[in-house]
């Protein structure tokens, strides 16, 4: 067990967030995370043994964070559509600010493929499995989830389809906008509104 506290390891994180958005992973050092996260070098060592443990730490920590996002943007009484739209987001937004409101967004996602693919594939995994999840409550609520190819595709055109969506639009309005329409034709083509 670590003698650093939550909340040290917390402030850490968001150290380690800021400066890798606005410097880089290359361009950030440890002595900077722990000057940022107001903790002396020696505590972030205690807890990191360097920048790709935090890196991977910081990874798990943003993909928690979006897959609890999108587990808890589904309404009960909404539209299907709109409860897509809130799903993607909740998962995917975060990142689409990384990708574009950061400088250094692009080399975050390369390094994601580089130092965390498992925590990529969990959050592929945790998201195409409340995908599932969703679409059978759609369908119990009236959806043609069969129209689509069943819960597991439907899946996994969402997924793969938002993903693109997240990396092929500039700004956030474009992309909270495709979204929006990648919902509504899912919905649609489900026979939902």
């Amino acid at each position: 067990m670590s003698i650093v506290s939550d909340q040290n390891v917390q402030k850490m994180l968001d150290a380690a967030l800021t400066l890798f958005s606005r410097h880089g992973f290359k361009r950030t050092s440890m002595s900077d995370i722990a000057k940022e996260a107001g903790i002396a070098r020696a505590t972030l060592y205690l807890r990191f043994a360097d920048k790709r443990a935090v890196f991977a730490a910081l990874a798990a920590s943003v993909v928690d964070a979006a897959l609890a996002g999108a587990e808890l943007s589904w309404r009960e009484g909404a539209s299907l559509a709109d409860n897509l739209e809130a799903t993607i987001l909740g998962k995917d937004l975060l990142f689409f600010r990384l990708l574009r409101a950061t400088p250094h967004g692009a080399e975050l996602f390369d390094l994601d493929a580089e130092l965390a693919k498992v925590e990529a594939g969990r959050l592929d995994a945790g998201f195409t499995a409340l995908l599932v999840r969703r679409a059978a409550d759609a369908a119990q609520a009236g959806a043609d989830i069969e129209a689509l190819g069943g819960p597991a595709e439907f899946a996994a055109f969402l997924s793969v389809t938002a993903s693109g969506v997240k990396y092929e639009t500039r700004t956030e309005d474009d992309y909270r906008a495709a979204i929006r329409r990648l919902a509504k034709v899912t919905a649609a083509a489900a026979g939902s509104p």
